[in-house]
């Protein structure tokens, strides 16, 4: 999940290996289908139903999540790189019981451990979940922390919600970024959550962070198999690294003196993404501000030296120079030809383009394909496009929710 954000859910060797690493996802024409679900014309609205992709079922492949008005959807991935007919899971969590997206962040991860992605909703009097089944149905959505709910203060354009395996336990906790600090509830196998408390009194509303000007992330900086704080302010890039012994986080260290608002870093202009670029188990800094994409390669820890490296222009293409628009052209990271490192995937005028991550270098970008793009239609704030392993061959692929179909391109 933290692998695909340069915004969401919204990137090692040498140069002849990145040339036969592209001949290879290019060479051959790739798969693609389209199936009449999910769609602009069947209802589905960005600004009120969620769509998201996610290994429901524990089969390997990503499936189509739907938050829709009845309740939520699921249709499931196949190996052909199709979806079964999408089915309504539950009976809540959707537009017609309150839910939406103004109030209510909805999202799915797997909060038990189990392999299978759990729903999960930030609703009024906290936070509800529905669990997974071995045999594909979901348990009745129940009240399971009475925290970062609309009735304790949270509010979406505020407080941002996240979810991410803090203590490298396998369950996902939850992580909000409230008024006076940032609060967790840690997750457990037995369907429970503990430990809901404020851990840290740093990336709040009252210490000046605001989610228009000041993307807060997480993921894991140093290859520890815990989550960090990553936060982009004014000043850079600031850090705070989870202790699992603790149950804290460190306190937060300006880490990068680059890709904050200080320095002309913009919300509705330049995507920015924590993801491992480079291939060492560690989370890099990615933005993509004027002249293209830049980075902060991590690095090993040594005391008395810096955390990450210097920041360099890696590729002078998706920027806004290069006629790149965050409100025409959704960039992301995502691991498009399955080497374990992320790719850089910006859907641009004339289609969908990717530049490889390798040993500190960005190669490309190439055109993946002609589809997806601004020229034919695709604008964000109708039609979603999300990139998951939806075949389960350790590929990331396409899935565009379009007009009168969802569309999926394979890697």
């Amino acid at each position: 999940m933290m692998k695909r954000s340069i915004s969401r859910r919204v990137v090692g060797g040498s140069c002849a290996a990145a040339l036969a690493v592209t001949a290879l996802a290019l060479g051959a024409p790739a798969h693609a289908a389209s199936q009449p679900m999910f769609s602009y014309s069947q209802g589905w609205r960005v600004d009120q139903h969620v769509r998201e992709l996610a290994d429901v079922n524990g089969d390997g492949r990503e499936d189509v999540v739907g938050f829709g008005d009845p309740g939520v959807f699921v249709a499931y991935g196949r190996a052909d790189g199709t979806f079964s007919a999408p089915r309504l899971k539950l009976r809540n969590m959707g537009a017609a019981q309150g839910w939406s997206n103004a109030r209510h962040v909805r999202t799915v991860a797997d909060v038990d451990g189990d392999g299978r992605g759990d729903l999960v909703g930030f609703g009024h009097a906290g936070v509800y979940v529905s669990y997974a089944q071995p045999d594909g149905s979901f348990t009745p959505a129940a009240l399971k922390v009475r925290d970062f709910g609309y009735a304790q203060g949270w509010r979406v354009g505020v407080h941002p919600r996240q979810l991410a395996d803090l203590n490298g336990n396998g369950t996902a906790d939850i992580v909000g970024f409230g008024y006076s600090g940032v609060t967790i509830s840690h997750g457990l196998a037995n369907r429970t959550f503990v430990g809901t408390g404020k851990r840290s009194d740093s990336y709040g509303y009252d210490r000046g962070w605001r989610v228009d000007k000041h993307p807060r992330m997480l993921a894991d900086v140093d290859g520890n198999g815990t989550a960090d704080i990553v936060g982009f302010g004014d000043a850079g890039v600031y850090v705070s690294y989870f202790s699992a012994l603790g149950d804290t986080f460190t306190q937060a260290a300006l880490e990068v003196r680059n890709f904050g608002y200080a320095q002309g870093w913009r919300v509705d202009r330049h995507p920015r993404a924590v993801a491992d670029a480079n291939g060492d188990q560690r989370a890099d800094i990615l933005g993509v501000g004027g002249r293209g994409v830049y980075a902060a390669y991590s690095r090993a820890f040594d005391p008395g030296e810096p955390k990450f490296f210097a920041t360099s222009l890696e590729l002078r293409d998706f920027g806004t120079d290069q006629g790149w628009r965050v409100d025409r052209h959704p960039r992301t990271t995502a691991d498009v030809n399955g080497d374990g490192i992320a790719d850089v995937v910006g859907f641009g005028h004339a289609g969908t383009y990717v530049a490889y991550g390798d040993d500190n270098f960005l190669f490309g970008p190439q055109r993946l394909t002609t589809q997806f793009g601004y020229a034919a239609g695709w604008v964000p704030d109708k039609y979603p496009r999300l990139l998951g392993d939806v075949n389960g061959d350790g590929r990331d692929d396409i899935v565009g929710f379009g007009h009168s179909a969802t569309t999926v391109r394979l890697s």
